[in-house]
C-alpha cells in the first residue's frame, strides 16, 4: 500500500531514513505515526541494461497499439494535461471565473500579465510553501523518492490484476485514487473480455524530479466534486459544486462556501501559516526502463500483440489526502492520482469539446 502517514514529531527524522529504507508498501504505520520508506529503485548502468534486456518476441510500431490499453508506448508523445493549457494565473472554468471575488480577480489579472517563466516560478514558490506548511519539509523532500519506489509496485499490481489475482484490486485501491482505479479496472476488464493479458515489468527507475506542484485549500468534499471522484455521482457532484466558490491562481485553488467572505489571498496566508485544510498534488517525472506487453491467448497459444521494451520518461502524479495543518499531529496518505496524464488529458479533451459546443450556440 502506498500510504504515507506523518505526524509532526516524526517529520524531521523521515528524510534521514528515506534513502536507506525500502519496503513493499512504501509506507506503513499501525500506531498512527508512520515513517517514510520511499527510496530510489535500483539504478543500473547502460551496460547492465543491455545485458539484462529481455528479448522481444517481435516489435510493433505505435499504430498497432490502437486503444487496447492506456499505457504509453516509448514511440508515442507524452499526453497534454489539462493544466498545461491554462495560463497558470487565470481561473480554469467559466463558472469559477464568475464566482471569484473582486480582489481575487484583480490578483489573477495582475499575475496574468507576467511572463510565463515568471508565473511558473511564482507558482512553484507559492505551492511549495503551502505544501511544506501542511505536510512538512521532509515529506516534500522525499516525494520524488516515493514516486520512484512505488512505480515497480504499480506495474506488478496491474499485471496481477490482469491475471485475475483476487487480491490485486484491493491492493490497488490503497495505491490509486478512486478515479484512476476505476479507469484502469474498466480497461483491464476489456482486456479480459478479449482474452488479452497485460504484463508490465520495471527494470530500473532513474533521475526522479519534481515537475509540477499544485495545492487545494478548503473542504475536501468541494474538490472531490470538482475532480469527479468515482464515488460521487455526476448529479451529486454538480449539486456540491454549486455550493462553493472556486478561485485558482498560480496553481493554488481555494474552495469556499458561497457566503463565506474568505478570499483566495486570505486563504493562502492561512495555508502558509499552517491554519488551513490542504491537499497537495505533484507531478514527478521519472526516467524508466521497462517492458510493456499485451499477450493474447488464442487456441491455447500465447501470442504477443504489443511488445515495447525501452527507456522513456514517465510522469507519475501523486496526491495527498486532505490535511488539517492545525492539528497537533496531522496525518496523510500519498496516492497515485494519474499516470502519464491519462485522466488529466481526458479532462482537457472533454473541456475543449464542451467549449466548442458552447461556441456553436
Amino acid at each position: 500500500m502506498f500510504a504515507i502517514r506523518i505526524g509532526s514529531r516524526q517529520r524531521q527524522t523521515i528524510l534521514n531514513t528515506t534513502a536507506r529504507q525500502l519496503s513493499k508498501n512504501c509506507m506503513c504505520a499501525d500506531n498512527g505515526a508512520a515513517s517514510s520508506t520511499c527510496a530510489h529503485a535500483p539504478h543500473t548502468t547502460k551496460a547492465q541494461r543491455v545485458e539484462s534486456e529481455i528479448r522481444r518476441d517481435f516489435g510493433y510500431p505505435a499504430k498497432y497499439h490502437g486503444g487496447s490499453f492506456p499505457w504509453l508506448l516509448s514511440a508515442e508523445r507524452q499526453r497534454t494535461p489539462m493544466e498545461d493549457l491554462e495560463t497558470s494565473a487565470l481561473l480554469h472554468a467559466k463558472d469559477i471565473r464568475q464566482n471569484a471575488g473582486i480582489g481575487d480577480g484583480a490578483i489573477s489579472a495582475a499575475v496574468g500579465v507576467l511572463p510565463h517563466t515568471a508565473r511558473r516560478t511564482l507558482a512553484y514558490t507559492l505551492n511549495m510553501r503551502v505544501a511544506r506548511a501542511a505536510l512538512g519539509a521532509a515529506a516534500m523532500d522525499s516525494v520524488c523518492d516515493g514516486a520512484a519506489a512505488v512505480l515497480p509496485r504499480v506495474a506488478s499490481l496491474l499485471s496481477s490484476a490482469s491475471r485475475c489475482d483476487v487480491d490485486a484490486p484491493e491492493e490497488l485501491s490503497h495505491v490509486f485514487t478512486g478515479p484512476l482505479l476505476a479507469h484502469y479496472m474498466r480497461d483491464l476488464d476489456r482486456l479480459r473480455r478479449d482474452h488479452v493479458r497485460l504484463d508490465l515489468k520495471v527494470h530500473s527507475v532513474e533521475n526522479p524530479r519534481l515537475q509540477h506542484l499544485r495545492t487545494h485549500t478548503g473542504p475536501e468534499a468541494a474538490f472531490a466534486a470538482l475532480n469527479g471522484a468515482a464515488q460521487v455521482s455526476s448529479l451529486r457532484a454538480g449539486l456540491t459544486r454549486q455550493k462553493y466558490r472556486y478561485t485558482s491562481v498560480l496553481g493554488a485553488t481555494h474552495a469556499a462556501p458561497y457566503k463565506t467572505p474568505l478570499s483566495w489571498s486570505a486563504a493562502m496566508v492561512a495555508a502558509i501559516g499552517g491554519q488551513a485544510q490542504v491537499r497537495v498534488r505533484v507531478d514527478v517525472e521519472l526516467m524508466v526502463h521497462m517492458r510493456y506487453r499485451l499477450i493474447n491467448k488464442h487456441n491455447g497459444v500465447d501470442k504477443t500483440i504489443v511488445d515495447d521494451d525501452a527507456t522513456r520518461n514517465l510522469v507519475l502524479t501523486l496526491e495527498s489526502t486532505a490535511v488539517d495543518a492545525a492539528e497537533d499531529q496531522p496525518q496523510f496518505e500519498w496516492r497515485v492520482a494519474d499516470i502519464d496524464y491519462l485522466l488529466s488529458s481526458e479532462r482537457r479533451i472533454e473541456s475543449e469539446f464542451v467549449e466548442a459546443k458552447l461556441a456553436e450556440v
